[in-house]
């Protein structure tokens, strides 16, 4: 029960590494000092569950700021216990949790900062700061720092998650480890089970030893898997042994976007900001420098830091992760071969993203080459696929434009049956399912309920339209331009998106749309006794080839294939009549790409999906023919003019409450 509704400058949702990094940095800074702090985490932190591992060179600052934390350091490293090689002028650390945790009970005690066991359960914006509700109290804060476990967008085709699972022994041995100074980084001399498995030696000293079984693979290691490997390689390298600490974990290893709250006022931080690096499971750096950023950018006032990702390494990780996942059996001989092949400190600038161009082809060329290209393949092949639809609707624009100019009576049939057909195979069914949309499951079912208030909101829609056609009309536009806008960004995931860009980019589509056919435009408007667009045709012509234009040089800043097509496509439109310009943006880019959006998140075919909106897609068609009957009225005479104004507005009340459906679907997909 919430009973307190308090405020605080900063607020820390989680209360682990990032969140200790952040105070220490922010402490350094003096940002501390008068500050009402907030820290919330439903876990005390009391037990050393973690372990934290870097390299670096031993002035960089991370080393130095870091020094108190650091329980032990080595200066070589082999891989499957083959010649130790030397780090020097890098060092490899290791921090416990608990020494992590004991800092922040410091800087709790030491500043007077308010901590709470408790968890957060949703975000708000409101005036000023953001509202943080948890399951036990409300709070205002200036700046929340979001570290909870980051949750993933749906997978892309080209997309990888694997999971990088370990279980560990920190053991004590009969016989001393004759290289103390040695970190084991990998040794693959182990069963692979049908994934990536290497052992992970740490000497810790005073006789003990940190030996792990780790797994790149797509389900997490169990105890019954890994007992059996470590208990014999622990026989045959070390003699007999007594187990003193278990430490087990899981870190995910993922190229699919993090799904945030693009709030302003929350920073995310940790894993939630993309420290994780996808192809190692190493993070701690990422959350160090992400930290000095940071406490940098409020030093100074000015905008968060955040975590500027290489597209470059990205797609490395991509391509290896794409590998580990359809091809496991190949993970053995890549990081064999890549610190075979390589010196050790080459493949850590490498892994640190620190190489050049020069250097990751010359590391590239001592790996095994079928996997990488295979994995190139299915990510060049991924890519074009997504290309096909777009360019496909070019195309066809382009020849409806051929058709049109050479032969306009024979178009003239072709768009009326190509429209037809394409409404009531999806441009419709896209918004027939939306009773799934809630669940995000195939066998729910359609509850009274849902029915009585989506067609009571297209019911009230229609009585809009037929008292305050103006009101109806500015409504309609604003909504679908928002939905629209949703719906095509989320396709293409540009830098950032927010409600403002996405009901801006609706708004310039609906508006080439629009004014590149203002007679037809009017002519639907006169019938409606709504407003009319002042200007004559050139002029609508001129103003949505300019705007098309402007579509174009988004796309290119954005970096956006299928955003740059679909402006060349609009283009092309302008010279085609109205119902075949909305036509080919309505069905065959909104729509499919809505159709794709509901199969991603419902996990579904195209032949479920289907079968599932096929009552809605014939109730879509009853309610149709009702709306004929109704505005074909002799009391609704101002309506009876146009059979293409009858269906905008037909388009127009079953549109809201559809829209509404898919933004809350969105929202849940964006939050998971």
């Amino acid at each position: 029960m919430q009973n307190q509704h308090t405020k605080v400058d900063y607020l820390f949702a989680g209360a682990g590494a990032s969140a200790t990094l952040l105070l220490m940095c922010m402490e350094k800074q003096g940002l501390l000092k008068d500050k009402k702090i907030l820290i919330l985490d439903p876990d005390t932190k009391q037990n050393n569950d973690k372990t934290y591992c870097f390299w670096s060179d031993q002035n960089e600052q991370l080393a130095l700021k870091c020094q108190h934390l650091i329980s032990h350091q080595w200066d070589e490293v082999s891989v499957n216990q083959n010649e130790q090689e030397s780090l020097l002028p890098k060092k490899y650390y290791h921090i416990t949790g608990i020494d992590v945790y004991k800092e922040l009970r410091r800087i709790i005690d030491e500043h007077h900062l308010q901590r709470i066991p408790s968890s957060v359960i949703e975000l708000t914006p409101i005036e000023n700061g953001i509202k943080v509700i948890t399951d036990t109290d409300v709070w205002e804060s200036s700046l929340v720092f979001d570290s909870r476990p980051p949750k993933y967008l749906p997978l892309k085709k080209d997309d990888a998650h694997l999971l990088q699972s370990f279980i560990g022994y920190v053991i004590a041995t009969d016989e001393p480890i004759s290289n103390r100074n040695c970190v084991d980084l990998m040794d693959f001399n182990v069963e692979q089970l049908g994934a990536t498995q290497f052992m992970y030696v740490l000497p810790l000293g005073e006789g003990k030893t940190l030996v792990e079984l780790t797994r790149f693979g797509l389900e997490p290691i169990t105890e019954n898997e890994a007992k059996p490997i470590l208990d014999v390689y622990i026989n045959h390298r070390f003699g007999k042994y007594q187990i003193l600490h278990t430490e087990t974990g899981c870190i995910p290893m993922s190229t699919a976007a993090i799904a945030v709250e693009s709030l302003p006022g929350v920073v995310p931080i940790g894993g939630r900001s993309g420290a994780v690096k996808p192809s190692t499971g190493y993070a701690f750096k990422n959350m160090f420098h992400h930290a000095e950023r940071l406490a940098d950018s409020l030093k100074r006032n000015t905008k968060p830091a955040v975590i500027v990702e290489s597209s470059r390494f990205r797609f490395y990780d991509r391509l290896l992760l794409l590998i580990l996942t359809r091809q496991p059996s190949q993970g053995k001989s890549i990081f064999e071969a890549l610190f075979k092949k390589n010196e050790t400190k080459n493949v850590l600038e490498f892994l640190d993203e620190k190489s050049t161009l020069f250097q990751d082809i010359r590391i590239f060329l001592t790996l095994p080459t079928m996997p990488f290209l295979k994995a190139l393949g299915w990510v060049v092949s991924s890519r074009i696929q997504k290309l096909i639809t777009p360019f496909i609707l070019l195309l066809l624009s382009l020849l409806f434009l051929l058709i049109y100019k050479s032969s306009p009576q024979i178009f003239n049939w072709i768009q009326i049956v190509m429209f037809t057909l394409g409404m009531f195979m999806v441009g419709i069914p896209h918004g027939a399912v939306d009773h799934l949309l809630e669940t995000g499951n195939l066998k729910s079912r359609i509850k009274p309920s849902f029915v009585i208030n989506y067609l009571g909101l297209a019911f009230l829609n229609l009585i809009l339209w037929i008292f305050f056609p103006i009101g109806a009309l500015l409504f309609f536009i604003g909504y679908s331009a928002w939905h629209f806008g949703q719906t095509d960004l989320r396709e293409w995931k540009p830098k950032t998106t927010n409600a403002l860009k996405n009901t801006a980019w609706g708004i310039l589509i609906l508006t080439i749309i629009l004014c590149g056919h203002v007679a037809e435009t009017n002519s639907i408007l006169g019938n409606m006794n709504a407003l009319k667009i002042p200007f004559d045709n050139i002029m609508g012509k001129q103003i949505s080839v300019l705007l098309s234009l402007v579509g174009i040089t988004w796309a290119i800043f954005e970096k956006r294939w299928m955003m740059l097509i679909s402006s060349l496509m609009l283009l092309v439109s302008i010279e085609l009549p109205l119902i075949t310009s909305f036509g080919l943006y309505f069905i065959g880019q909104h729509s499919m790409n809505g159709w794709s959006h509901l199969k991603q998140g419902i996990k579904v075919n195209n032949t479920s999906l289907y079968l599932k909106a096929l009552p809605f897609t014939i109730g879509a068609l009853v309610l149709f023919a009702a709306f004929i009957f109704l505005l074909r009225n002799d009391y609704l005479s101002a309506f009876n003019e146009n059979l293409i104004t009858i269906f905008f507005v037909f388009i127009s009340c079953i549109s809201f409450p559809h829209v509404m459906a898919m933004n809350r679907f969105y929202n849940s997909r964006q939050k998971q």
